[in-house]
Order: C-alpha cells, then sequence, then structure tokens
C-alpha cells in the first residue's frame, strides 16, 4: 500500500494533483498521520481585517489548497513583534504556547511588521537576530526534526501612518537580515514580498492583505510545501521573431513545474537549469555577435517549446505618453514607411498593446480586474510589415527604420506607452517611497494637486464603478512600471527613447525630481547604466511649456548620459499632438547614431556658450554647430529680451557669421535674453543639418 500511495503521488504531480483526493482517501484508511502545519506570526497571519479570519486568513486559505493530508492552525497574534523586548512580544502570547503545545512537523514564521515601530527597531535592533535563533530552537525544542520556514515580510505600503517616521527604513534592514537569518539556523526562506510587493490594491490599510491578498500568501507557502506543477512556458517578452541585445548575456526564462530540470538548445549547445519553487527557470545565453537567424529549443521533459528567426542586435524601448504612442498611420509621410515595411528585413517590432484606451468613459468590473491584476499590457515579437507598422509608434518605428538601414544590423524596437501617462507612473515603487516628497503623496494620488488635474479627473472617470481603496490605473504611481516595464527587466538594450511630459507640465519643479529619479530608477532596475534618448515637448498654448521647455534643457545638462531632440519647430498652437513624428524619430536616430554609433555629425541642439558686447550690439556664440540657419533663408524669429524691472520685449536678431548671432541691444538695460519661450513658439533658428536650437533662458550679468 505504501508504494501504491507514492506511485500515485509521482503521478498526481505530473498531471497537476487532480488525484489529490484519492490519495487523501488512501492516506486516511491506512492510519497515516496528518501532517501538523503551524502558522506563526502576527496580525497578518491572524487575519485582522477580514470579516472572517477564520474562513479567509492565510493559514484558512492554505489548508484548503493543501487538503485533509495537512492540518494546518493559526497561531497568529495582532500587533506580536519578534523582539522578544518589543511592545508585545510573541514568545509571551497564549498562541506561542499553543503552538509548542501543538508539536508542528512544519512551521511556517511570519514576523518582524510590528518591529519596525519606534518603540522596538531603535532600542533593540541588535537582538533581532538573536531572538529569531531562540524562537526556531524553541520549536526545534518540542520536535527535533520539524521543518521550519521563515518568511520575507509582506509589505508596507507609503499610505502606512509610521512609513515615514522610521517603518519605511527598519522595514529594509529587517527585510536584509531575514534571509541571513534563515542560512545561520538552517531553515527554510519563503518570499512573501515579491508576489504582493505590486498589490498595493489588495492593501485597504496599506498593511493587511485583503481575502484575495491573503490567498497569494497562502498559495506561496504552499509552493515551499508541495511542489508546484505547470506547463512549461517562456516569459512574455521572449519568443520568435525576436532580437536580443548582441554582446550581452540575454536571459532566456519563463515557468515550469517546481524542481524539473530544463533544457535550452542554442547554437549547437545545451545549457541547464532547474525550476524553483515558486515555478520560475532562467538560463543565460552566451554574448553574440550580431547576426542571424537562430533558433532555441527548449525543453522539460516531453514537452518542447521551439524559438525561430531570432537575431542578434541592438534593442532599444521606446516609452511614454500619447505622443509616443502616436501611431505611424496618423502621421505626416507615414504611409511611405508603411508601404516600405516589408522591404526592412533586419527590423523587428514588439508593440506592448494597452488593455484598454484611457478615454473618458467608465471601465466594466472585469477590466477594472485586469488592471487590478497587472494585467494592462501584451504583444508578441513580429516581423516588420506594413500591418504592424501602421498600428506601431510613429516616432519608435521611423528612429528604428532609419538606424536599421544605416547600421546593417538587426535592430529590434519595443513600443512601451500609454496616451496621458505621467512620470510618476512609469518609476518603481521603491524609487517613489525612498523620496520622502514622493512617499508623501504617491498613495493618494487620486487626491493630490501633486498629479495634473487631467490625470486626476481622467482617472476618476475610468474607475467611476470601482469599490476598491486602491484600485490600479496606469495614472497611479508606479503603475506602468509593475505592469509593463517590469517585465523587460531582464532584457538586454542599447537605449530609452522617450517621450513624455506633457501630464507634468503644470509643476515644473516637481517633474525636474521625477525625471532625475526615473532614470536613475530604470538604469538601477536594468542593471545597465542605459543612454536615455529624450523628446522636448513641442510648440503648444500652454502656458508653461516655454519654462518647461527650458527646463528639459537643464537636466539634459544635469543628468549624465541624457541627449534631448529638439521639436520646437514642429509644434500645432492648439493640438498636442502635431502629426509631424517621423521628423522626431529621425532626431533621435540623429543622437544615436553620434552618442552611441559614433557618427560624426551635429545631432546635438546648438547652445548659446558666450555672449560679448560689442557697441550696440550683442553677440550670441552657439556650440554644436558650423553653421546657423533658418529654415527658408527666412529672418531669425524668436528672441526676445528682459529688462531689469522685468518687462519682455521682441528683438530683431542676424545670423551674423557661421555660429555667431547678433542681436541690436535696445537703449535700455538687459537681464536674460530669451529664445523661444513663447509657448507657441515660431522659433527658426537650426544648425546644418536642421537640428533646431532649444527654448533658453540665458543671464546676462
Amino acid at each position: 500500500m505504501k508504494y501504491l500511495i507514492s506511485t500515485l503521488h509521482t503521478y498526481m504531480s505530473k498531471k497537476g494533483g487532480l488525484l489529490l483526493g484519492l490519495i487523501v482517501s488512501i492516506s486516511i484508511s491506512v492510519g497515516q498521520p496528518r501532517t501538523k502545519v503551524a502558522c506563526i506570526g502576527n496580525s497578518v497571519t491572524f487575519g485582522y481585517g477580514l470579516a472572517s479570519p477564520s474562513q479567509n486568513s492565510y493559514p484558512s486559505q492554505l489548508q484548503a489548497l493543501l487538503g485533509q493530508r495537512f492540518e494546518v492552525r493559526n497561531f497568529g497574534h495582532s500587533g506580536a513583534t519578534l523582539l522578544r523586548k518589543g511592545h508585545r512580544p510573541y514568545d509571551k502570547t497564549e498562541e506561542y504556547r499553543n503552538a509548542l503545545a501543538f508539536k508542528p512537523n512544519i512551521a511556517i514564521i511570519h514576523l518582524g511588521l510590528n518591529d519596525t515601530d519606534p518603540r522596538n527597531w531603535p532600542n533593540y535592533k541588535n537582538s533581532f537576530a538573536a531572538d529569531y535563533a531562540t524562537l526556531i530552537d524553541s520549536i526545534r525544542s518540542v520536535n527535533p526534526k520539524v521543518k521550519i520556514y521563515i518568511c520575507r515580510l509582506t509589505p508596507i505600503f507609503s499610505g502606512h501612518a509610521r512609513f515615514l517616521s522610521g517603518t519605511r527604513d527598519w522595514y529594509d534592514q529587517i527585510q536584509q537580515l531575514i534571509p541571513r537569518i534563515a542560512e545561520s539556523n538552517q531553515v527554510g526562506l519563503i518570499d512573501l514580498n515579491s508576489p504582493l510587493h505590486a498589490r498595493i490594491d489588495l492593501f485597504d490599510d496599506y498593511l493587511h492583505p485583503n481575502k484575495q491578498g491573503a490567498k497569494f500568501i497562502a498559495r506561496q507557502v504552499a509552493n515551499a510545501l508541495v511542489p508546484l506543477s505547470q506547463k512549461l512556458q517562456v516569459g512574455e517578452t521572449i519568443g520568435s521573431d525576436m532580437v536580443l541585445q548582441r554582446n550581452w548575456e540575454n536571459s532566456i526564462y519563463g515557468k515550469g513545474t517546481a524542481a524539473d530540470e530544463i533544457t535550452v538548445v542554442f547554437n549547437k549547445k545545451n545549457y541547464r537549469t532547474q525550476v524553483n519553487s515558486d515555478g520560475f527557470w532562467e538560463i543565460k545565453l552566451p554574448k553574440m555577435e550580431a547576426g542571424g537567424p537562430y533558433e532555441i529549443a527548449v525543453r522539460s521533459g516531453r514537452e518542447k517549446i521551439v524559438l525561430k528567426n531570432i537575431l542578434f542586435g541592438d534593442v532599444y524601448l521606446a516609452s511614454g505618453q500619447s505622443n509616443m504612442a502616436f501611431q505611424l498611420r496618423g502621421a505626416a509621410k507615414g504611409e511611405e514607411l508603411i508601404n516600405n515595411a516589408l522591404h526592412i528585413k533586419n527590423m523587428r517590432l514588439f508593440k506592448c498593446r494597452n488593455l484598454v484606451e484611457t478615454n473618458a468613459v467608465a471601465w466594466d468590473t472585469a477590466t477594472l480586474r485586469k488592471v487590478n491584476d497587472l494585467a494592462f499590457f501584451s504583444g508578441a515579437w513580429r516581423q516588420a510589415t506594413g500591418e504592424e507598422a501602421a498600428q506601431f509608434s510613429a516616432v519608435a518605428y521611423s528612429f528604428a527604420q532609419q538606424i536599421a538601414n544605416e547600421q546593417h544590423i538587426p535592430i529590434g524596437i519595443i513600443d512601451l506607452s500609454v496616451g496621458g501617462s505621467n512620470t510618476e507612473s512609469w518609476i518603481d515603487r521603491k524609487s517613489l517611497e525612498n523620496d520622502d516628497l514622493l512617499a508623501s503623496y504617491i498613495h493618494n494620488w487620486q487626491k493630490s494637486d501633486f498629479l495634473q488635474d487631467f490625470c486626476r479627473e481622467r482617472a476618476g472617470q475610468n474607475l467611476a464603478v470601482s469599490k476598491v481603496k486602491n484600485q490600479r490605473h496606469p495614472y497611479q504611481p508606479a503603475y506602468n512600471f509593475e505592469a509593463g516595464v517590469s517585465k523587460w527587466l531582464g532584457t538586454g538594450l542599447k537605449g530609452i527613447l522617450w517621450y513624455q511630459g506633457e501630464s507634468n507640465a503644470h509643476n515644473i519643479e516637481l517633474h525636474e525630481r521625477l525625471f532625475k529619479t526615473l532614470v536613475s530608477s530604470w538604469r538601477k532596475s536594468f542593471h545597465q547604466e542605459l543612454p536615455f534618448f529624450f523628446v522636448q515637448l513641442t510648440s503648444i498654448d500652454r502656458p508653461s511649456w516655454g519654462d518647461f521647455r527650458n527646463s528639459q534643457r537643464l537636466l539634459e545638462k544635469a543628468i549624465a548620459g541624457t541627449h534631448m531632440a529638439v521639436t520646437i519647430d514642429v509644434g500645432d498652437s492648439l493640438d498636442v499632438h502635431p502629426r509631424e513624428k517621423i521628423v522626431v524619430g529621425r532626431r533621435l536616430a540623429d543622437l544615436v547614431r553620434q552618442h552611441v554609433y559614433g557618427v560624426e555629425l551635429n545631432a546635438d541642439h546648438p547652445e548659446p556658450v558666450s555672449y560679448a558686447l560689442r557697441d550696440d550690439k550683442l553677440l550670441l556664440t552657439f556650440d554644436h554647430c558650423i553653421k546657423l540657419v533658418t529654415q527658408g533663408n527666412l529672418a531669425v524669429k524668436g528672441f526676445q529680451v528682459m529688462d531689469n524691472k522685468g518687462e519682455i520685449y521682441d528683438v530683431n536678431a542676424n545670423i551674423l557669421s557661421g555660429n555667431v548671432v547678433e542681436i541690436v541691444k535696445p537703449s535700455f538695460g538687459i537681464s536674460r535674453i530669451l529664445y523661444g519661450y513663447e509657448p507657441f513658439s515660431r522659433a527658426n533658428l537650426q544648425n546644418e543639418i536642421g537640428t533646431p536650437v532649444s527654448t533658453f533662458d540665458l543671464t546676462i550679468n
């Protein structure tokens, strides 16, 4: 009978657990004792805030997942600390005594959240590791054969009352300690943070998970106790027709049955790994020069996935809001590129399609649920065809087409953009929460003046029927990073293309902080010092846009490895979505040609580097140009001066020679020279290859 049970258990694991009931009945019939599981912890374990902890807490849901072969008991005590000198030590509770009396076969410990209280961590932090070891030893004392797992903590989000008064930093310190404690005490480690750190919608009070959140915890614990069985898969960003970054150790990854061996066959070599307890696997391929096509075969037992027509080249991620999302079929002269798409054999496209547009409508409950589940983006690698090109970002497509044609290497371009999205939505949560200012409002984003009225109002329309307190939305801080960017973090990239800012132009100082945070966030998250090629906002009759463009110019100077494409000359006074998108893509391509591929050209926008007074003339000298010109050799437009009282006047200017502009000095004193500063500007100065001069503000001493 024991042999039969073992054989059936193996069969069950391969078939996804379909015979669980049969095994249970056989096990019970021969008198096998149930495996006793003790869930030890605080209010998260207890099920605080749930309508029925006895049914909905994670231990209760774990019991349902594991079945009758296991006896799961909840020994959670709300407010308990791991620290023995904390304000409510777990080892002084009745639940602790009951857990020892239970003499468990398996113990799951999730403690540490309450130790972030200012009454605890500042005073007794040096005892945390020793106190944890004491707790572990006390459980072993009642059953030396017990299997113990300790847990990385569930999240504490920035809306928590103590978050900025110490909890944020102390929480991080505890999280860093827990893996070391697991190793030194030879116990298992379960990660309860990763499945939940992007799910603020499951935490109404920013600390305690709801029923669905408790189910996430239960599943994660169950995966540690009973091997997870699932179909072999590759990641969403992996597929036939993809481009992998040349000269980079590319990751091929996916899901499978826990502990199964994965074999990847590439370029006549085999690479092996094992699926981890959470059901994930990853293999790194060796660095490759540009070329292809190749095949990649992924095998696990009898399952096999073959990826065909793989190229190695340079991969770029294009992201931002609606002007990046603007499709090629709507762009001026886009039809020519669409018709020629089939002739470009060395370019591949990945369009991250939005689940739903952020139009002025209420989303239905099914859509709201998918948005909460971070299922907002979907897509696959595609070869360039007219149909694919037409729906792709016009800026990104025209950029990639020029680079592919000129560099003669495969180019992969990813279009990940959301109309109307703000900068906050593209930054990872940790970076937002580590900034005291940003952490003060990101959880309350729908009521915060830091977010533009448009974003709050449009999100309010989309979420009108939602009853979830922390309902997710693409305008919510961190959302687009968590739902979209995070999928690409294992991808080698050559650079980032960024076109965004319209939804942050209401608060220039905040945007400056956010943009710096964004660049830092992505470079850290991708583990690459990625160059950022970003688009300056164009011209439109919106009051703050002149100052915003100048702020973007200064940001380029302040952040190493960023390069700005100027679009002041292709704006529309009334339309925030001008159709001249191919020009923008070409200017980004020129910047990349210069700064990535070493082509000698003046792709950087001309900047005033010095000025001199000569008689009644003010002479400005510009860099990044051999010769300054205007389109059609028209008179120079766009220059203004400010007097000592702050009044602004239009002035005449002429190109004197080469890279020098001459301004006739007014009779009054000048404090500043402004160029292209009007929100909708007809400023027309550019260098010899057509790179426009940016909006600028120059102080005159």
